[in-house]
Protein backbone atom coordinates (compact mmCIF):
# COMPACT_ATOMS: atom_id res chain seq x y z
CA UNK A 1 0.00 0.00 0.00
CA UNK A 2 1.34 3.08 -1.74
CA UNK A 3 1.99 6.52 0.65
CA UNK A 4 -1.12 7.96 -1.12
CA UNK A 5 -3.66 4.84 0.06
CA UNK A 6 -2.20 5.70 4.00
CA UNK A 7 -3.51 9.11 3.67
CA UNK A 8 -6.39 8.89 1.75
CA UNK A 9 -7.58 5.90 4.44
CA UNK A 10 -6.64 8.54 7.50
CA UNK A 11 -8.82 11.65 5.52
CA UNK A 12 -11.64 9.14 3.80
CA UNK A 13 -12.21 8.27 8.39
CA UNK A 14 -11.72 11.50 9.79
CA UNK A 15 -14.20 12.75 7.14
CA UNK A 16 -16.89 10.67 8.13
CA UNK A 17 -16.28 10.68 11.37
CA UNK A 18 -16.82 14.59 11.00
CA UNK A 19 -19.79 13.92 8.96
CA UNK A 20 -21.38 12.38 12.21
CA UNK A 21 -20.10 14.91 14.30
CA UNK A 22 -21.63 17.44 12.12
CA UNK A 23 -25.43 15.44 12.44
CA UNK A 24 -24.90 15.20 16.00
CA UNK A 25 -24.33 18.38 16.94
CA UNK A 26 -27.12 20.28 14.59
CA UNK A 27 -29.28 17.08 15.67
CA UNK A 28 -31.49 16.94 12.67
CA UNK A 29 -32.26 20.59 12.47
CA UNK A 30 -29.99 21.76 9.96
CA UNK A 31 -30.12 25.25 8.43
CA UNK A 32 -29.19 25.71 4.37
CA UNK A 33 -25.29 26.48 5.72
CA UNK A 34 -25.12 23.44 7.53
CA UNK A 35 -26.83 20.93 4.81
CA UNK A 36 -24.24 22.29 2.10
CA UNK A 37 -21.07 21.72 4.57
CA UNK A 38 -22.68 18.58 4.74
CA UNK A 39 -22.34 17.85 1.14
CA UNK A 40 -19.23 19.14 0.81
CA UNK A 41 -18.24 16.48 3.83
CA UNK A 42 -19.68 13.95 2.05
CA UNK A 43 -17.93 14.95 -1.40
CA UNK A 44 -14.60 14.95 0.27
CA UNK A 45 -15.49 11.41 1.56
CA UNK A 46 -15.89 10.22 -1.93
CA UNK A 47 -13.17 12.05 -3.28
CA UNK A 48 -10.71 10.91 -0.80
CA UNK A 49 -12.66 6.97 -0.51
CA UNK A 50 -12.47 6.59 -4.28
CA UNK A 51 -8.57 7.41 -4.45
CA UNK A 52 -7.91 4.84 -1.50
CA UNK A 53 -9.69 2.27 -3.62
CA UNK A 54 -7.53 2.92 -6.51
CA UNK A 55 -4.48 3.03 -4.61
CA UNK A 56 -5.23 -0.24 -3.22
CA UNK A 57 -5.77 -1.34 -6.43
CA UNK A 58 -9.38 -2.09 -5.70
CA UNK A 59 -10.89 -0.07 -8.82
CA UNK A 60 -8.88 0.49 -11.78
CA UNK A 61 -7.38 4.06 -12.23
CA UNK A 62 -9.48 4.40 -15.94
CA UNK A 63 -12.83 5.65 -16.69
CA UNK A 64 -15.38 5.90 -15.48
CA UNK A 65 -13.92 5.47 -12.01
CA UNK A 66 -11.22 8.46 -12.23
CA UNK A 67 -14.16 10.70 -13.11
CA UNK A 68 -16.22 10.16 -9.38
CA UNK A 69 -13.33 11.49 -7.69
CA UNK A 70 -13.23 14.84 -10.63
CA UNK A 71 -16.93 15.19 -9.56
CA UNK A 72 -16.70 14.87 -5.88
CA UNK A 73 -13.76 17.23 -5.59
CA UNK A 74 -15.06 20.05 -7.69
CA UNK A 75 -18.69 19.47 -6.18
CA UNK A 76 -16.91 19.74 -2.43
CA UNK A 77 -16.03 22.91 -3.23
CA UNK A 78 -19.04 24.07 -4.59
CA UNK A 79 -21.23 23.24 -1.83
CA UNK A 80 -18.48 25.20 0.29
CA UNK A 81 -19.43 27.93 -1.53
CA UNK A 82 -22.47 28.00 -0.76
CA UNK A 83 -22.73 27.00 2.08
CA UNK A 84 -20.74 30.32 3.22
CA UNK A 85 -22.81 32.56 1.06
CA UNK A 86 -26.03 30.88 3.00
CA UNK A 87 -24.90 32.29 6.05
CA UNK A 88 -25.62 35.60 4.75
CA UNK A 89 -28.50 35.74 2.64
CA UNK A 90 -30.91 33.19 1.12
CA UNK A 91 -29.90 31.46 -2.03
CA UNK A 92 -32.29 29.29 -4.34
CA UNK A 93 -31.41 25.81 -4.49
CA UNK A 94 -31.58 25.96 -8.39
CA UNK A 95 -28.28 27.74 -8.75
CA UNK A 96 -26.47 24.83 -6.61
CA UNK A 97 -28.16 22.70 -9.06
CA UNK A 98 -27.42 24.70 -12.23
CA UNK A 99 -23.50 24.62 -10.84
CA UNK A 100 -23.71 21.19 -9.93
CA UNK A 101 -24.93 20.58 -13.62
CA UNK A 102 -21.90 22.79 -14.89
CA UNK A 103 -19.24 20.32 -12.91
CA UNK A 104 -21.13 17.37 -14.00
CA UNK A 105 -20.67 18.33 -17.87
CA UNK A 106 -16.84 19.23 -17.03
CA UNK A 107 -15.87 16.20 -15.72
CA UNK A 108 -17.72 14.19 -18.18
CA UNK A 109 -15.96 16.29 -20.95
CA UNK A 110 -12.40 15.68 -19.36
CA UNK A 111 -13.28 11.71 -19.13
CA UNK A 112 -14.04 11.79 -22.45
CA UNK A 113 -11.06 13.44 -23.36
CA UNK A 114 -8.96 11.65 -21.21
CA UNK A 115 -8.02 8.95 -23.83
CA UNK A 116 -7.39 11.68 -26.63
CA UNK A 117 -4.92 14.19 -24.40
CA UNK A 118 -1.50 13.02 -22.59
CA UNK A 119 -2.36 12.63 -18.43
CA UNK A 120 -0.19 15.37 -17.86
CA UNK A 121 -2.69 17.77 -20.00
CA UNK A 122 -5.57 16.14 -18.29
CA UNK A 123 -4.35 16.76 -14.83
CA UNK A 124 -3.87 20.57 -15.75
CA UNK A 125 -7.19 20.73 -16.84
CA UNK A 126 -8.52 19.57 -13.49
CA UNK A 127 -5.76 21.82 -11.81
CA UNK A 128 -7.11 24.76 -13.25
CA UNK A 129 -10.80 24.11 -12.46
CA UNK A 130 -10.34 23.16 -9.15
CA UNK A 131 -7.95 26.56 -8.46
CA UNK A 132 -10.65 28.33 -10.14
CA UNK A 133 -13.08 27.19 -7.33
CA UNK A 134 -10.83 27.82 -4.68
CA UNK A 135 -10.22 31.61 -6.07
CA UNK A 136 -13.70 32.34 -5.76
CA UNK A 137 -14.17 30.47 -2.47
CA UNK A 138 -11.30 32.68 -0.92
CA UNK A 139 -12.76 36.10 -3.30
CA UNK A 140 -16.24 35.25 -1.55
CA UNK A 141 -15.00 34.85 1.76
CA UNK A 142 -12.48 37.84 1.93
CA UNK A 143 -14.57 40.85 -0.14
CA UNK A 144 -18.17 39.96 -0.31
CA UNK A 145 -19.58 39.16 3.41
CA UNK A 146 -21.02 41.15 5.69
CA UNK A 147 -18.66 42.91 7.89
CA UNK A 148 -19.69 41.51 11.02
CA UNK A 149 -19.37 37.78 9.39
CA UNK A 150 -16.10 38.60 7.87
CA UNK A 151 -14.90 40.06 11.00
CA UNK A 152 -15.73 36.89 12.84
CA UNK A 153 -12.36 35.22 13.62
CA UNK A 154 -13.31 31.62 12.75
CA UNK A 155 -14.55 33.34 9.72
CA UNK A 156 -10.84 35.20 9.35
CA UNK A 157 -9.09 31.60 9.85
CA UNK A 158 -11.36 29.81 6.87
CA UNK A 159 -10.92 32.73 4.63
CA UNK A 160 -7.18 32.49 5.49
CA UNK A 161 -7.40 28.37 4.56
CA UNK A 162 -9.11 28.90 1.68
CA UNK A 163 -6.22 31.02 0.56
CA UNK A 164 -4.17 27.38 1.08
CA UNK A 165 -6.09 25.74 -1.01
CA UNK A 166 -5.89 28.32 -3.69
CA UNK A 167 -2.12 27.53 -2.74
CA UNK A 168 -2.09 24.13 -3.29
CA UNK A 169 -4.20 25.17 -6.89
CA UNK A 170 -1.02 26.39 -7.91
CA UNK A 171 1.09 23.58 -6.72
CA UNK A 172 -1.25 21.83 -8.88
CA UNK A 173 -1.00 23.89 -12.00
CA UNK A 174 2.98 24.25 -11.32
CA UNK A 175 2.97 20.60 -11.27
CA UNK A 176 2.92 20.37 -15.05
CA UNK A 177 5.94 21.67 -15.69
CA UNK A 178 8.07 19.34 -13.04
CA UNK A 179 9.38 16.28 -14.83
CA UNK A 180 6.95 14.17 -12.55
CA UNK A 181 2.92 15.60 -12.39
CA UNK A 182 0.79 16.02 -9.27
CA UNK A 183 -1.78 12.86 -9.68
CA UNK A 184 -3.35 10.93 -6.93
CA UNK A 185 -2.28 7.91 -7.73
CA UNK A 186 0.43 5.72 -8.33
CA UNK A 187 3.92 5.82 -6.59
CA UNK A 188 4.13 9.35 -5.64
CA UNK A 189 7.01 11.72 -5.72
CA UNK A 190 8.25 13.79 -2.53
CA UNK A 191 6.41 17.32 -4.28
CA UNK A 192 3.29 15.46 -5.12
CA UNK A 193 3.23 13.81 -1.33
CA UNK A 194 3.69 16.76 0.15
CA UNK A 195 0.92 18.55 -1.96
CA UNK A 196 -1.86 16.45 -1.46
CA UNK A 197 -0.36 15.96 2.53
CA UNK A 198 -1.17 20.13 2.63
CA UNK A 199 -4.58 19.36 1.02
CA UNK A 200 -5.79 17.44 3.56
CA UNK A 201 -4.68 19.14 6.58
CA UNK A 202 -6.42 22.72 5.37
CA UNK A 203 -9.27 20.24 4.91
CA UNK A 204 -9.02 19.21 8.23
CA UNK A 205 -8.61 23.07 9.62
CA UNK A 206 -11.26 24.36 7.52
CA UNK A 207 -13.95 21.87 8.84
CA UNK A 208 -12.56 23.17 12.34
CA UNK A 209 -13.56 26.24 11.43
CA UNK A 210 -16.65 26.06 10.05
CA UNK A 211 -17.82 24.55 13.67
CA UNK A 212 -16.18 27.48 15.37
CA UNK A 213 -18.01 29.87 12.92
CA UNK A 214 -21.84 28.30 13.42
CA UNK A 215 -21.27 28.01 17.13
CA UNK A 216 -19.96 31.87 17.18
CA UNK A 217 -21.96 33.42 14.66
CA UNK A 218 -25.14 35.13 14.75
CA UNK A 219 -26.48 37.32 11.83
CA UNK A 220 -28.14 40.33 12.78
CA UNK A 221 -30.09 40.79 9.87
CA UNK A 222 -32.30 37.65 10.90
CA UNK A 223 -30.70 35.81 14.09
CA UNK A 224 -31.16 32.27 13.51
CA UNK A 225 -30.79 29.21 16.33
CA UNK A 226 -29.39 25.71 15.70
CA UNK A 227 -28.33 23.37 18.46
CA UNK A 228 -24.16 24.90 18.09
CA UNK A 229 -25.13 28.53 19.07
CA UNK A 230 -28.26 28.32 21.13
CA UNK A 231 -26.07 29.47 24.49
CA UNK A 232 -25.18 32.32 22.27
CA UNK A 233 -28.56 33.33 20.86
CA UNK A 234 -29.69 32.67 24.78
CA UNK A 235 -27.10 35.44 25.77
CA UNK A 236 -27.85 37.58 23.40
CA UNK A 237 -31.89 37.60 24.21
CA UNK A 238 -31.12 37.77 27.52
CA UNK A 239 -28.76 41.13 26.75
CA UNK A 240 -31.42 42.69 24.17
CA UNK A 241 -34.22 41.77 27.04
CA UNK A 242 -32.03 43.80 29.73
CA UNK A 243 -31.39 46.31 27.70
CA UNK A 244 -35.03 47.62 26.65
CA UNK A 245 -35.67 46.66 30.39
CA UNK A 246 -33.10 49.41 31.25
CA UNK A 247 -35.02 51.43 29.00
CA UNK A 248 -38.44 50.73 30.15
CA UNK A 249 -37.15 51.28 33.56
CA UNK A 250 -35.25 54.88 33.01
CA UNK A 251 -39.05 55.94 31.23
CA UNK A 252 -40.83 55.12 34.47
CA UNK A 253 -38.22 56.59 36.48
CA UNK A 254 -39.09 59.91 33.96
CA UNK A 255 -42.84 59.73 34.44
CA UNK A 256 -41.86 58.79 38.30
CA UNK A 257 -40.52 62.38 38.46
CA UNK A 258 -42.77 63.93 36.18
CA UNK A 259 -45.46 62.99 38.12
CA UNK A 260 -44.16 63.97 41.50
CA UNK A 261 -43.63 67.33 39.70
CA UNK A 262 -47.05 67.31 38.80
CA UNK A 263 -48.74 66.21 42.08
CA UNK A 264 -46.11 68.87 44.07
CA UNK A 265 -47.45 71.89 41.59
CA UNK A 266 -51.22 70.76 42.18
CA UNK A 267 -51.37 70.28 45.67
CA UNK A 268 -51.29 74.00 46.21
CA UNK A 269 -54.02 74.96 43.76
CA UNK A 270 -56.23 72.45 44.64
CA UNK A 271 -55.96 73.20 48.55
CA UNK A 272 -56.29 76.78 47.88
CA UNK A 273 -59.51 76.05 45.91
CA UNK A 274 -60.22 74.07 48.60
CA UNK A 275 -60.25 76.58 51.04
CA UNK A 276 -61.71 79.72 49.20
CA UNK A 277 -64.71 77.51 48.64
CA UNK A 278 -64.92 77.14 52.46
CA UNK A 279 -64.51 80.60 53.04
CA UNK A 280 -67.05 81.82 50.30
CA UNK A 281 -69.49 79.41 51.87
CA UNK A 282 -69.27 80.69 55.14
CA UNK A 283 -69.63 84.28 54.09
CA UNK A 284 -72.88 83.18 51.77
CA UNK A 285 -74.20 81.58 54.32
CA UNK A 286 -74.02 84.26 56.72
CA UNK A 287 -75.67 86.85 54.06
CA UNK A 288 -77.82 84.13 52.22
CA UNK A 289 -80.10 81.13 52.49
CA UNK A 290 -79.78 80.14 48.87
CA UNK A 291 -79.16 76.28 49.43
CA UNK A 292 -78.61 75.80 45.78
CA UNK A 293 -74.93 77.83 46.04
CA UNK A 294 -74.37 76.82 49.13
CA UNK A 295 -74.47 73.20 48.09
CA UNK A 296 -72.35 73.86 45.00
CA UNK A 297 -69.48 75.00 47.38
CA UNK A 298 -70.02 72.35 49.27
CA UNK A 299 -69.30 70.21 46.07
CA UNK A 300 -66.75 72.42 45.07
CA UNK A 301 -64.86 71.88 48.46
CA UNK A 302 -65.22 68.23 48.50
CA UNK A 303 -64.48 67.56 45.05
CA UNK A 304 -61.43 69.35 45.66
CA UNK A 305 -60.28 67.60 48.76
CA UNK A 306 -61.03 64.41 47.41
CA UNK A 307 -58.75 65.51 44.43
CA UNK A 308 -56.07 66.99 46.88
CA UNK A 309 -56.08 63.44 48.23
CA UNK A 310 -55.86 61.65 45.19
CA UNK A 311 -52.60 64.30 44.36
CA UNK A 312 -51.30 62.96 47.33
CA UNK A 313 -51.49 59.52 46.92
CA UNK A 314 -49.92 59.49 43.32
CA UNK A 315 -47.37 61.82 44.78
CA UNK A 316 -46.78 58.99 47.30
CA UNK A 317 -46.73 56.30 45.11
CA UNK A 318 -44.04 57.78 42.65
CA UNK A 319 -42.27 60.02 45.02
CA UNK A 320 -41.23 57.23 47.38
CA UNK A 321 -37.31 56.03 47.27
CA UNK A 322 -37.34 54.49 50.50
CA UNK A 323 -38.50 51.29 51.86
CA UNK A 324 -40.36 50.45 55.89
CA UNK A 325 -41.56 48.00 56.87
CA UNK A 326 -44.23 48.89 59.15
CA UNK A 327 -48.00 48.18 60.03
CA UNK A 328 -50.22 48.91 57.05
CA UNK A 329 -54.12 49.36 57.04
CA UNK A 330 -54.71 46.66 54.16
CA UNK A 331 -58.54 48.61 52.97
CA UNK A 332 -57.23 51.96 53.19
CA UNK A 333 -54.40 51.36 50.94
CA UNK A 334 -56.43 49.68 48.81
CA UNK A 335 -58.95 52.46 48.55
CA UNK A 336 -55.81 55.02 47.96
CA UNK A 337 -55.20 52.76 44.77
CA UNK A 338 -59.00 52.40 43.08
CA UNK A 339 -59.15 55.89 43.41
CA UNK A 340 -56.16 56.56 41.01
CA UNK A 341 -57.69 53.97 38.56
CA UNK A 342 -61.10 55.22 39.09
CA UNK A 343 -60.83 57.56 36.06
CA UNK A 344 -59.92 54.75 34.06
CA UNK A 345 -62.14 52.01 35.39
CA UNK A 346 -64.93 54.68 34.33
CA UNK A 347 -64.10 55.82 30.92
CA UNK A 348 -63.90 52.28 29.73
CA UNK A 349 -66.93 51.52 31.15
CA UNK A 350 -65.15 48.10 33.67
CA UNK A 351 -67.69 47.84 37.21
CA UNK A 352 -65.23 47.12 40.16
CA UNK A 353 -66.62 45.42 42.83
CA UNK A 354 -65.33 45.11 46.17
CA UNK A 355 -65.74 42.88 48.50
CA UNK A 356 -63.76 43.82 52.57
CA UNK A 357 -64.07 41.09 55.13
CA UNK A 358 -62.95 42.08 58.41
CA UNK A 359 -60.36 45.41 58.93
CA UNK A 360 -56.96 43.29 57.95
CA UNK A 361 -53.14 45.24 59.20
CA UNK A 362 -50.61 43.74 57.34
CA UNK A 363 -47.03 43.95 58.18
CA UNK A 364 -45.02 45.85 55.07
CA UNK A 365 -44.22 48.73 53.13
CA UNK A 366 -47.55 50.39 52.19
CA UNK A 367 -45.88 51.34 48.74
CA UNK A 368 -44.70 48.36 47.15
CA UNK A 369 -47.95 46.74 48.04
CA UNK A 370 -49.87 49.81 46.16
CA UNK A 371 -47.26 49.00 43.43
CA UNK A 372 -48.35 45.30 43.15
CA UNK A 373 -51.98 46.31 43.52
CA UNK A 374 -51.75 49.09 40.50
CA UNK A 375 -49.89 46.55 38.32
CA UNK A 376 -52.97 43.39 38.65
CA UNK A 377 -55.26 46.02 37.77
CA UNK A 378 -53.92 48.04 35.26
CA UNK A 379 -53.45 44.29 33.15
CA UNK A 380 -56.44 43.43 33.94
CA UNK A 381 -58.05 47.28 32.71
CA UNK A 382 -55.77 46.08 30.03
CA UNK A 383 -57.01 42.58 29.19
CA UNK A 384 -61.00 43.42 29.37
CA UNK A 385 -59.97 46.41 27.07
CA UNK A 386 -58.54 44.21 24.54
CA UNK A 387 -61.27 41.44 25.08
CA UNK A 388 -64.11 43.69 25.30
CA UNK A 389 -66.77 41.05 27.01
CA UNK A 390 -70.46 42.46 27.49
CA UNK A 391 -70.06 43.14 30.67
CA UNK A 392 -66.31 44.28 31.93
CA UNK A 393 -66.01 43.17 35.77
CA UNK A 394 -62.92 43.57 38.29
CA UNK A 395 -63.60 42.23 41.77
CA UNK A 396 -61.72 42.64 44.53
CA UNK A 397 -61.58 40.53 47.65
CA UNK A 398 -59.95 41.19 50.89
CA UNK A 399 -60.08 38.54 53.63
CA UNK A 400 -57.58 36.71 56.34
CA UNK A 401 -56.73 33.62 57.87
CA UNK A 402 -54.83 32.79 60.53
CA UNK A 403 -51.14 34.15 59.48
CA UNK A 404 -51.94 35.91 56.18
CA UNK A 405 -54.60 38.87 54.84
CA UNK A 406 -55.80 37.47 51.08
CA UNK A 407 -56.01 39.99 48.37
CA UNK A 408 -58.16 37.93 45.60
CA UNK A 409 -58.28 40.68 41.94
CA UNK A 410 -60.56 38.95 39.75
CA UNK A 411 -61.82 40.00 36.36
CA UNK A 412 -64.31 38.42 33.34
CA UNK A 413 -61.85 38.56 30.29
CA UNK A 414 -60.71 35.42 28.61
CA UNK A 415 -58.39 34.15 31.32
CA UNK A 416 -54.90 33.25 30.70
CA UNK A 417 -53.38 30.73 28.49
CA UNK A 418 -52.35 27.53 29.37
CA UNK A 419 -48.58 28.12 27.92
CA UNK A 420 -48.28 31.23 29.65
CA UNK A 421 -49.52 30.08 33.04
CA UNK A 422 -46.37 28.49 34.21
CA UNK A 423 -43.94 31.43 33.42
CA UNK A 424 -46.02 34.20 33.45
CA UNK A 425 -44.35 35.30 36.97
CA UNK A 426 -40.70 34.79 35.05
CA UNK A 427 -38.21 37.91 33.96
CA UNK A 428 -39.15 38.86 30.54
CA UNK A 429 -41.78 36.49 30.32
CA UNK A 430 -44.95 38.32 28.63
CA UNK A 431 -48.08 37.89 26.65
CA UNK A 432 -48.45 41.18 25.16
CA UNK A 433 -47.01 42.91 22.29
CA UNK A 434 -45.68 46.19 23.66
CA UNK A 435 -44.88 44.54 27.37
CA UNK A 436 -41.32 43.62 28.75
CA UNK A 437 -42.00 41.08 31.13
CA UNK A 438 -41.13 42.65 33.87
CA UNK A 439 -44.45 43.82 35.89
CA UNK A 440 -45.33 40.75 37.49
CA UNK A 441 -42.06 39.53 38.00
CA UNK A 442 -41.58 42.45 40.14
CA UNK A 443 -44.93 41.70 41.61
CA UNK A 444 -43.47 38.30 42.48
CA UNK A 445 -40.48 39.88 43.67
CA UNK A 446 -42.33 42.22 46.16
CA UNK A 447 -44.41 39.98 48.09
CA UNK A 448 -41.78 37.28 48.45
CA UNK A 449 -39.90 40.05 50.15
CA UNK A 450 -43.11 40.62 52.22
CA UNK A 451 -42.51 37.09 52.80
CA UNK A 452 -46.03 36.18 51.12
CA UNK A 453 -47.42 34.40 47.91
CA UNK A 454 -48.39 35.46 44.62
CA UNK A 455 -50.26 33.25 42.12
CA UNK A 456 -52.59 33.21 39.53
CA UNK A 457 -55.47 31.15 37.90
CA UNK A 458 -58.49 30.16 35.33
CA UNK A 459 -61.65 30.90 36.76
CA UNK A 460 -63.36 27.75 35.73
CA UNK A 461 -66.75 30.24 34.28
CA UNK A 462 -63.93 32.62 32.86
CA UNK A 463 -61.07 35.36 33.43
CA UNK A 464 -58.47 35.01 35.50
CA UNK A 465 -57.83 35.25 38.89
CA UNK A 466 -54.63 36.46 40.85
CA UNK A 467 -54.14 35.84 44.63
CA UNK A 468 -51.85 37.46 47.37
CA UNK A 469 -51.21 36.34 50.63
CA UNK A 470 -49.14 38.89 53.06
CA UNK A 471 -48.05 38.08 56.76
CA UNK A 472 -50.94 39.80 59.02
CA UNK A 473 -48.69 42.21 61.65
CA UNK A 474 -48.84 40.99 64.86
CA UNK A 475 -47.53 43.70 66.64
CA UNK A 476 -44.14 43.59 68.92
CA UNK A 477 -43.53 39.94 67.13
CA UNK A 478 -42.19 41.40 64.47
Amino acid sequence: MNSYATLTFIYTLFTFISISILCLSFKKKMDESAIYFLISEICMGITSGTIFLININTLSASSPWTGIPILSALGAEAAILFSILSLAKNIQKKWFILVMLIIASITVFIEMMRADLEPRLVILMISICLTTLFSINYWVCRFQLPVALGQNQFMRWFTWFELGMVVYGAMRILGYFSPTPIRPWETPSAIALIAFSFYLVLGTFRYISYIGLRISWINPASPTQNPLNRPLVNAIEEKDQLLRGLIASNRVIGISALASSLAHQLSQPLTTIALRADTIRRDLTKSTDDKQFVSSLDEISEQSTKLALLVQNLRQLFGSRSYEFTSVNLQKITDEIIDIVEPSLQAKKIILNKEYIGNQEIYGDSIQIQQVLINILNNAIDELTENQPNHKIISIRLESNEKFAIITIADNGSGISSSALSTMFELYKTSKKSGLGVGLWLCKTIIERHHGFISASNDPHGGAIFKIEIPLYLGLNH
